[in-house]
């Protein structure tokens, strides 16, 4: 219920005298249907000397709108509904959450940053009102609505990121990649911030910690998957290590999916490295005139020693003849050796048949990772 509120003077001290409405401080008079038109929309109560307006009802429409428009991913509509809610029950955490949750979803990536870090600015007092305004038996599901949203809406930004980043031609990207860590960043402070936040207010009630525990899991994921861009690798290890120190004390069952996330992120080098490598293996580029240049050489100037060696007879100097001869087989050795297009060409097929069983042996292992996950 609401108290109607004088237009001159504010005060919500009014009443109902002859027939009219007076406010008691200062004077102004009010008939009823002035009043109800000054009202906010809802049931009014005009039987005592106080007015009241019951918004009850429209509350509840507000909410049925808002979730169904949740539901419905319809974000734009979401938004503008909670955000009604939130003027009107500034309690409710629900709307607290959603308004910031649905302006993070529709942002465009240079509000990256900035709107992920709106996220995490809102959960604290999220959940504390989850915790003073929420009926207890309530209060779990309400906590784990907010962590599952949370990892939802920071993956999404880290995936939004990721794929600009990587669409940014590779001659310029390095001038991004800052830009590309400090987005990654604050999506992943968006998870490490709630499973704190749900430690620091629910820590001392049973059940709420795997919540937490969950929130750093997805967080130290993002944080592994930038690794590579930090200048300072050390000191983001340490900070990675500690949240999964942390996850691992509420949830039993991280430590050997740690371990199997990161021979995935391992295998998935791999494979990345090794389909590279493929691609730059041709075996038939050694048919080509050019690329066996230096056989052709060696074996051409070994031919002509030879032949030059034979001319020496006609000066009876025996010892050129046989240092000619054995140059020239000496470069038409090195020619069959080490540049003969055939021999080239076997072991660049002998690469390629090693290269590709390492490349299906470890997509093997990765699929049978990921199905152990799933």
């Amino acid at each position: 219920m609401k108290r109607l509120a004088c237009e001159m003077c504010g005060s919500t001290d009014l009443i109902k005298q002859d027939g009219v409405f007076v406010c008691q401080s200062c004077g102004c008079k009010y008939s009823v249907e002035e009043a109800k038109k000054m009202m906010i929309e809802g049931t009014v109560d005009v039987s005592g000397s106080t007015v009241k307006v019951d918004t009850s009802d429209e509350l509840a429409n507000l909410y049925q709108i808002a979730r169904r428009a949740r539901d419905d991913n319809n974000s734009e509509n979401a938004a503008r509904y909670y955000d009604m809610i939130l003027v009107k029950d500034p309690s409710s955490w629900e709307a607290a959450f959603y308004v910031v949750y649905f302006k993070a979803l529709n942002c465009k990536i240079a509000y990256i940053q900035s709107e992920a870090i709106s996220v995490s600015n809102c959960e604290e007092s999220v959940l504390k009102l989850i915790r003073d305004h929420v009926p207890e038996s309530d209060q779990q599901a309400a906590v784990s609505e907010v962590t599952l949203r949370s990892c939802y809406i920071a993956n999404m930004l880290a995936k939004g990121a990721k794929s600009h980043y990587d669409g940014i031609d590779k001659d310029i990207r390095s001038k991004y990649t800052q830009e590309f860590v400090n987005n990654m960043c604050a999506a992943r402070d968006i998870l490490y911030t709630c499973g704190s936040h749900i430690e620091a207010i629910f820590g001392d009630r049973d059940g709420f910690l795997i919540y937490a525990a969950k929130a750093w899991e997805n967080g130290v994921e993002i944080h592994t998957s930038i690794m590579p861009y930090f200048s300072n690798k050390q000191a983001n290890e340490q900070q990675r290590n500690l949240y999964v120190q942390k996850a691992e004390k509420y949830d039993t069952k991280y430590s050997g999916q740690m371990e199997r996330k990161q021979r995935q992120n391992q295998l998935q080098q791999d494979i990345r490295f090794l389909e590279h490598k493929i691609s730059y293996i041709n075996p038939e580029a050694y048919d080509g005139v050019l690329v066996n240049l230096p056989f052709y050489i060696f074996w051409v100037m070994g031919v002509i020693g030879i032949i030059l060696s034979f001319d020496s007879l006609n000066y009876d100097d025996y010892h050129s003849m046989f240092m000619l001869i054995l140059t020239g087989l000496a470069l038409i050795a090195i020619a069959v050796i080490f540049f003969s297009p055939s021999k080239r060409k076997k072991k660049e097929n002998e690469l390629l048949i090693a290269t590709k069983k390492e490349l299906e042996e470890k997509r093997a292992e990765l699929a049978e990772l990921n199905k152990k996950k799933n």
